[in-house]
């Protein structure tokens, strides 16, 4: 037992693994615990939609880009507006251009994400398209952090191996050393 906790605090390798193997629980804890709303819980507003605009988030981490869009709806005549998301791989942009100036009545959940957007007769987004691209991706999050767990594993695996290889080389070499000296 002390040979491990000496190799675990020793190895570069192993801390990383081990980093590794908690962030990849956590995205598989994430995934799995993360609930869509049913269609009966979602807020409902109808109004006019005054403004639409796209914004693009690039992580510096990643630099992965996510796009959504900001959709501002002026519920009634005396000014009150509520300003919605709706992620861009869910609409397209010719999609919100044509609905500036129109009524809207959208279902949204208490993050103010849209999963229902109708206008007249049209249904722009509907329920099951919004949850079935969100269960995806919870699906691949899953994915992702079983990726990370396996390749974390096999790291670790390869610190501890390494590490106990320089432990038996440290000491045959003191081994070696004449007692007397």
């Amino acid at each position: 037992m002390g040979t491990i906790i000496a190799i675990a605090r020793k190895s570069l390798l192993v801390w990383l693994a081990g980093l590794g193997l908690a962030v990849g629980t956590g995205m598989m804890g994430y995934a799995a615990l993360s609930t869509l709303p049913a269609r009966a819980s979602l807020q409902t507003a109808e109004g006019v939609v005054s403004d639409a605009s796209r914004v693009s988030r690039t992580s510096r981490r990643t630099r992965a880009t996510s796009v959504h869009y900001d959709i501002t709806l002026r519920l009634s005549a005396d000014g009150a507006e509520l300003k919605l998301r709706v992620p861009g791989n869910e609409i397209g942009e010719t999609d919100v251009r044509s609905l500036i100036g129109r009524t809207a009545r959208a279902e949204f959940d208490s993050a103010q994400d849209v999963y229902v957007l109708r206008s007249g007769n049209r249904e722009v987004l509907t329920y099951q398209n919004t949850v079935e691209r969100r269960k995806l991706a919870l699906r691949q999050y899953h994915v992702d952090g079983m990726a990370l767990l396996l390749g974390s594993s096999l790291v670790m695996l390869l610190g501890f191996l390494l590490g106990y290889r320089k432990l038996r080389r440290q000491a045959a070499a003191q081994a070696a050393w004449p007692a007397g000296l």
